[in-house]
């Protein structure tokens, strides 16, 4: 496949999106009888940005209104105040809605007795025991735009991003929950101090994400199968985990679908160079359901331009870090025709990374047919002379070890972090102008002599010391075939 027409096909999914702005938005502020100012308590200080001990705040709740401004014009305009627009409950949309916000406008979640979702569609459609029905009765022609929203760390008691209250649907994690959706759009929204991802989009087709800014969130943009044809660009700022993933398969507790995820365009993400968390995954599997029937979660035709900032694009296995043995992908996921082009990497301190172990750019175990990267510019010397930073490689493929203990004492064993045995292939692989540093003049660059020498094949180890060191290793070996 063509990178070019590739990239041409998939920007032509903007045209395809029909959302009509032409029609006046309902003004909040016409609702604002329904308005109440309520006193509650809370531990989390807005002001500091950080948990203290619980005092009062007092603010107007803006839920009823926002809700009958929606059903009565199918749209709303919140407009910057002089205080936060609290919210109790989330902000439910249907086909046709338009929520928009001025870029200052804040948005906080007020603090119940559990962390809910800010905003979602109607139509969510939980599918964790078989293959969803593909955008049956989806939601359609949704625009969000604008504010500053958050969860305010929902307090600091773990994930929030609910469906309900009741927590009904296992793996909503989204601060936007938009799932079983076509021709939607979200841009121009910040999120500040959100304990979950900031988006989380599945069961989806034809959309678009763009000019979003995170400010301390958990996860960013989460893109989950089965879904096609999406643009996800002009993404910037701190997450504390995937600034974007494209996630076919999952672990249970972070996905409410799973399946395929084909033509995607992600370009322009800025990212802080040298974080522990700069980085982007791409997660494809097998997902096994309870009754045994599987679905191939494969990952197919992306295009990935101008990122900026990442140490790492993972690209590998992970089976579910809570229960290994039961949630896992098997066989590893496939890939096919993925182009990255117009990548800077900065490195990271292998003192502050989770994962010592890393050593490439592209990190794979998976299975990959035609992968295009070129225009890569490294911000440190790739190579041996990388060991100050992270990662050493360009491209790495092969299994990973990462030993942890399964609790506190070695009585309760150990675990996996990743698959050690597996035994990845990439097949087609094209590599082009990857420069370094010139070391004769600051803040110049120079092409890499071989870019292919900065591609490594991992091949693992049982480690016969193990448990007194770790990790533990494995049997697995990766293999590369340049196109």
């Amino acid at each position: 496949m063509n990178e070019n027409d590739l990239h041409r096909q998939l920007l032509e999914t903007e045209q395809r999106i029909r959302i009509d702005e032409s029609r006046p938005l309902g003004r909040l502020t016409d609702y604002a009888h329904l308005a109440q100012r309520r006193t509650w308590r809370q531990a989390w200080d807005a002001a500091s940005r950080s948990l203290g001990q619980p005092h009062d705040v007092t603010g107007m709740v803006w839920s009823d209104a926002i809700e009958r401004c929606l059903n009565e014009h199918g749209s709303v305009m919140i407009p910057r105040m002089a205080e936060p627009i609290y919210i109790d409950r989330s902000i439910v949309l249907r086909s046709g809605n338009r929520l928009v916000a001025d870029a200052e406008a804040e948005i906080r979640l007020i603090q119940g007795k559990i962390g809910i979702c800010l905003v979602r569609n109607a139509g969510v459609v939980f599918s964790q025991t078989g293959p969803v029905q593909w955008c049956e009765g989806a939601d359609e022609g949704i625009l969000i735009e604008g504010g500053i929203w958050s969860d305010q760390r929902n307090e600091g008691r773990g994930q929030g991003g609910a469906y309900d209250l009741d927590d009904s649907m296992l793996g909503a994690r989204g601060m936007f929950l938009l799932h079983n959706i076509t021709n939607l759009v979200v841009r121009n929204v910040a999120f500040r101090d959100c304990s979950t991802f900031a988006i989380q989009c599945g069961n989806a087709k034809d959309f678009v994400i763009e000019s979003i800014h995170f400010d301390e969130t958990a996860d960013g943009v989460h893109i989950e199968g089965p879904s096609s044809h999406g643009i996800i660009r002009h993404i910037a700022g701190k997450t504390n985990d995937d600034a974007v993933a494209l996630n076919a398969w999952d672990w249970a507790e972070s996905s409410l679908t799973f399946g395929p995820i084909t033509d995607m365009l992600v370009e322009d993400v800025e990212l802080q160079p040298g974080y522990r968390w700069s980085e982007l995954r791409i997660l494809p599997g097998t997902k096994i359901f309870p009754d045994g029937q599987t679905i191939d979660c494969d990952i197919r035709r992306c295009v990935y331009r101008n990122i900026r900032g990442a140490h790492t694009i993972k690209m590998y296995d992970q089976p579910n870090l809570g229960k290994p043995e039961l949630d896992y992908a098997d066989p590893i996921g496939r890939m096919s025709d993925m182009f990255f082009r117009d990548i800077v990497v900065d490195g990271m301190d292998p003192a502050k990374h989770y994962d010592p172990y890393t050593d490439g750019v592209f990190d794979i175990c998976a299975n990959v047919e035609n992968l295009s990267i070129h225009n890569v510019r490294f911000n440190f010397t790739p190579g041996v002379a990388s060991k100050d930073n992270l990662p050493q490689y360009l491209v790495s493929v092969g299994p990973k070890a990462l030993t942890w203990p399964r609790g506190q004492s070695p009585e309760e064993g150990w675990k996996e972090v990743f698959n050690p045995n597996a035994n990845p292939v990439v097949a087609g692989l094209t590599v082009g102008n990857v420069e370094q540093p010139d070391p004769t003049t600051p803040g110049h660059f120079m092409p890499y002599p071989d870019p292919r020498q900065l591609v490594h094949e991992r091949h693992l180890m049982l480690n016969p010391d193990f448990p007194h060191t770790l990790p533990r290793g494995g049997t697995g070996r990766g293999k590369v075939t340049f196109a």
